[in-house]
Order: C-alpha cells, then structure tokens, then sequence
C-alpha cells in the first residue's frame, strides 16, 4: 500500500496554516550565515536578521545528514514512498542536493520510492504546488498521478514581487550595483518574477513603492484570467505599511468568485537576505476544472 509522504526547503515558504493542515509535510531548513555564525532556518528571529542585514551576511544550502534525516524519519514513520519539491534548480543548489542524497537513500532501500520536483518557482509560488501536492495525497490519488498533476501545476503557477530596495539584490550580484545605485536614485521598486525555466525576470520598473504594488497586483489578474486559481500573498518585515498592503490584497483576491483559498504569510529569511524588509509578493496557481 503507498503512503505517501512530502519533504520540501524551508525557501518554499509554505506558510503555517498549510503545515498545520497536514501530517505529512516535513520541511528542511536552509541557511544563513552571519558574521560567519551558521543559523538554520527558523532558529533566529526576523528583527535579529535585519538588525545584522548590513553586516557579513550569505545564505546556504540545507545541511546535507538534514535532508538524510527528514528522509529517514519520513521512512521510519511508514511512508514508502516521498515526493521532495524544491525552489528552483537556477536560484539554488539545494534540488541538486535533495536529488542526490535521495538516490544514495533508494540504493540502500528497493522498497522506498523518492520523486525529486524542481517547482521551478521560489517562495509562495512554490508553497502553493506544495499545498495542492498534499491535496492529491490526502484525496487518495496515486504516486503516479500526484506526479502528473505537479508537473501541470508547475505550468500553471507563478510568483510576482516588489522589492523595496535594490542593494540586497546588488550586493548579492542579482542585479549590476550601477543599475541598482540608479535605480535607488530614481526611486524605482521593480516587480520581479521566475520564468518557465525557473530563473528571476524583471516584469516592469515602476516609480514608486504604491504604483508598484498596484502594477503587481494587476500583473496578477492579468495571468489569472478567467481561470479559477489559489494564492498567497507574503511580506517581509513587520513594517505596519506593508502588512496592511498584505490584508488589503487578500481580501481584494479572496472577493473574486473564481477564488478557491487564499493564503497570508511571510517570507524566509534566505530570501530577505536578498531583498531587505518590506518585500511584498503575490504566487498564484491557475486550476484546471475548478480543481
């Protein structure tokens, strides 16, 4: 009998709820590295992040006997057969690692079976493929199936997000420092997707933290379309601006008759690293036949 068990990165960020939901979903924390002391994520808090953001600052793979264990643990708990999905391959190594400790773990183990998915998304684009995964699961589809489904999915999701500041991104060299030293005089807050080989795009340069969260949010109707879809909307940072831009995009995405859930959260700390504070992003995920 399969049963059925999901390891994701912690850059997925599935938000709380969507772990809570589900019993089978185990998440693997990535790294931060600060003044070179290593800190899983989850295990320092957002202020301690951003109080040392300008300081010695990168982020890291997860630690590879993590993903072993989350595995093992995930064997050891019955479940024979485990689908890992992973932000994408171009932004981090980390599918790469999953990938080959898995085949390591299925050589010892004929018994265990181990999909490796490359969401070819980041953040809430991703945590939305994780929630319809554990959807698949819990309706009693097969490992088979639950793999074609993801793979249309990944199809039919994306991730669209202002970046408040451009320094992280230059500083991390996701953009040249000249475009970001311009772009910072020119006030410019650029709304920044993946495309369908999973890697980051600009999609506009806006003037303007308020015009760009409004171009964001009609990037969003444009892909949605007709279809019916779920969301998420996620911020980085406590700043009272951006959380109220937050419940005001929810409820304006949650008032649209063909929205089926619409999910709040916040961004991993891998991913601020990147951005600063204040980031506010949307992931959408069209669905076929209402499902």
């Amino acid at each position: 009998m399969e049963k059925i068990g999901i390891i994701v990165d912690s850059g997925c960020d599935v938000p709380q709820d969507i772990i809570k939901k589900y019993n089978n979903i185990e998440v693997v924390p990535l790294r931060t590295i600060i003044n070179n002391k290593e800190y899983d994520e989850g295990t320092f808090s957002e202020e301690f992040l951003f109080e040392h953001l300008d300081e010695k600052i990168t982020t890291s793979l997860p630690k590879p006997e993590n993903v072993k264990l989350a595995i093992e643990n995930m064997i050891e708990k019955g479940y024979n057969k485990i689908i890992t999905l992973n932000i994408s391959k171009n932004l981090s190594g980390t599918y790469n690692l999953f990938k080959m400790i898995s085949e390591g773990i299925m050589k010892e183990n004929e018994e265990i079976e181990i999909a490796n998915i490359d969401t070819l998304n980041i953040s809430i684009g991703s945590a939305l493929i994780v929630h319809k995964t554990a959807q698949y699961v819990e309706e009693g589809k097969s490992f088979n199936e639950i793999i074609n489904l993801i793979q249309r999915d990944i199809e039919n999701a994306t991730v669209f997000y202002v970046v408040p500041t451009l320094k992280y991104l230059a500083r991390g060299g996701r953009i040249g420092k000249v475009s970001a030293m311009l772009g910072q005089i020119m006030n410019i807050k650029p709304i920044i997707s993946v495309n369908d080989e999973g890697i980051y795009y600009t999609v506009s340069k806006i003037r303007g933290f308020n015009k760009s969260v409004e171009a964001l949010y009609n990037e969003v109707l444009k892909y949605i379309g007709n279809n019916k879809f779920i969301a998420g909307v996620v911020i980085s940072g406590n700043g009272e601006k951006v959380k109220k831009m937050q419940e005001i995009l929810i409820s304006k995405l949650k008032s649209f008759s063909n929205s089926i859930d619409v999910f709040k959260g916040k961004v991993s700390s891998t991913l601020s690293v990147h951005t600063g504070p204040d980031l506010i992003g949307i992931g959408v995920l069209k669905l076929s036949n209402g499902g």
